[in-house]
């Protein structure tokens, strides 16, 4: 038999003609058949032909899952197996306090669906756990969320949000849209303000080689590393904070140890740039833009002071405070001024905002 041939492709073809020929023998008048009765005939058979063409995407999803775990299950040469001892003592010899600060944060892959011929979200719901079994297609599910118009399942991994992807696309009802992750950003403080960004750049190439292998090359490199801006900088400032975007596998990279300069070597950071107006004590504005017309205190919480003006003794987080008022279940702890560090309004957006960046494997 020709290997060129797609059998999925054949039967398609036959299943169309063949409910085009039983469409050709329904009258479309007729004495004998009454109208009610021909519609239900052309009903039940596109029906026929929607369930048939949704089993042979189902055929050629499983089809590909089976091609996948060959694969995984192949015998790895000697070769294969020396690596992967060597790569498991390196591991277990690296764990320094730089290797557990560069673990990366769990991270999830969304997946968006919709129906196709509705909007309510329910039906959604119901449509999607009545055709995919998680289990069934063995993948991780971390959340499901409800929109106005459609649903967010998010996976434990990029593999398990593909699979989810293309089992809801051999959905005759559903379609799956991926929802893309952002690089992460990492920072390097107090770097000599007398490198600028080519020569930074440069620098990093010629002191760092571990860092150009990982990312497979100067070319790779300079894909997945960019300057994005520098903090400070001021006349009488000596040194400076460089923001840079890096993929996943740069980012696990410069995290691993010391990075190596001119006259310095410095550790990276991961960055997680979140803005706060100190007028409302909300976050993703600045003060400038704020359409509050009161001045609050970020200490005590209470208006008509600022925050250095305060003279109260105690102190109450005002972005806590509203988060506790739209909150169900447990209330967060509000003993803290609103620029506290560890505040849990703020812990809970880096959070948010650390499941959209894609950190990789």
């Amino acid at each position: 038999m020709n290997e060129s041939i797609n059998a999925e492709d054949i039967l398609s073809e036959k299943i169309n003609n063949l409910s085009k020929i039983i469409l050709k023998q329904i009258p479309e008048k007729s004495d004998s058949i009454k109208v009610e009765a021909r519609k239900t005939c052309r009903d039940a058979t596109e029906k026929i032909r929607n369930h048939a063409i949704e089993m042979l995407g189902i055929i050629r999803f499983l089809k590909l899952e089976n091609q996948r775990l060959h694969k995984e299950k192949q015998v790895p040469t000697q070769i294969e197996k020396q690596e992967e001892k060597h790569l498991i003592l390196k591991e277990n010899n690296s764990k320094s306090y730089a290797n557990v600060l560069s673990k990366k944060p769990q991270t999830t892959f969304g997946i968006k669906i919709t129906g196709k011929n509705t909007e309510n979200t329910n039906q959604i719901e119901k449509i999607l756990k009545t055709n995919i079994d998680p289990s069934k297609i063995n993948i991780s599910i971390a959340s499901l969320k409800k929109l106005k118009s459609g649903i967010i399942v998010e996976c434990n991994n990029k593999n398990d949000a593909e699979k989810l992807k293309t089992a809801v696309e051999a959905s005759k009802e559903l379609q799956g849209t991926t929802l893309n992750k952002g690089n992460p950003r990492i920072i390097l403080t107090n770097v000599d303000k007398e490198l600028d960004k080519e020569r930074f750049m440069q620098v990093l190439i010629q002191n760092n080689k571990n860092l150009i292998e990982a990312c497979g090359g100067i070319i790779e490199f300079h894909k997945q590393v960019k300057e994005k801006f520098r903090i400070g900088g001021k006349e009488k400032d000596r040194f400076v904070s460089i923001v840079l975007e890096v993929s996943g596998t740069a980012r696990r990279e410069f995290l691993r140890g010391r990075i190596n300069l001119e006259w310095q070597s410095l550790f990276a950071k991961d960055f997680i740039s979140i803005m706060q107006c100190y007028k409302c004590y909300r976050f993703g504005h600045k003060s400038h833009a704020c359409k509050e017309k009161i001045q609050i205190c970020g200490k005590c919480g209470n208006q008509g002071h600022d925050y250095k003006n305060c003279k109260e003794s105690f102190t109450k987080c005002i972005a806590c405070m509203r988060m506790n008022d739209n909150k169900k279940g447990s209330k967060s702890n509000i003993n803290h001024d609103a620029r506290d560090k560890n505040c849990p309004t703020l812990n809970k957006i880096k959070e948010k905002i650390s499941k959209s960046i894609d950190y990789g494997q």
